[in-house]
């Protein structure tokens, strides 16, 4: 996508908080402000696709053995990325989210095997 340099003044705290963002992201300062400048003016379809952050990944290499001819697998396996995007991304009821994670995990894996799945989870608790 083609892009236009922009030059902005703002307060250190901003400065501080867009530059903690990056960190958390891995991405560039420069990418978050970005972000943060097209979601100000931008509609939700224009931000393009975001990207899957550690915990949808985890849950991603934890669920990689699900049965895939078993319907009821696949929907837990579904509603399981679905509530860890939700989390991840912090959308709006991100904390409600991650009691239902933690049980949708219990349903599709009685035993939880991946240590960064659990290490993130318990985390969020």
């Amino acid at each position: 996508m083609p892009s236009i340099v922009v030059a902005a003044r703002v307060p250190p705290y901003v400065h501080a908080r867009l530059t903690e963002r990056a960190a958390e992201r891995g991405t560039s300062l420069a990418a978050v402000a970005a972000e943060a400048l097209a979601a100000a003016v931008g509609d939700r379809e224009d931000l393009g696709p975001r990207t899957d952050g550690p915990l949808v990944a985890a849950v991603l290499r934890a669920l990689e053995g699900v049965d895939a001819d078993d319907p009821c697998a696949q929907v837990q396996r579904e509603l399981c990325l679905l509530l860890a995007r939700i989390v991840d991304r912090r959308e709006p009821g991100y904390l409600a989210a991650i009691r239902p994670l933690g049980k949708a995990l219990d349903n599709a894996l009685p035993a939880r095997t991946d240590p960064l799945l659990g290490a993130l989870f318990s985390g969020l608790l």
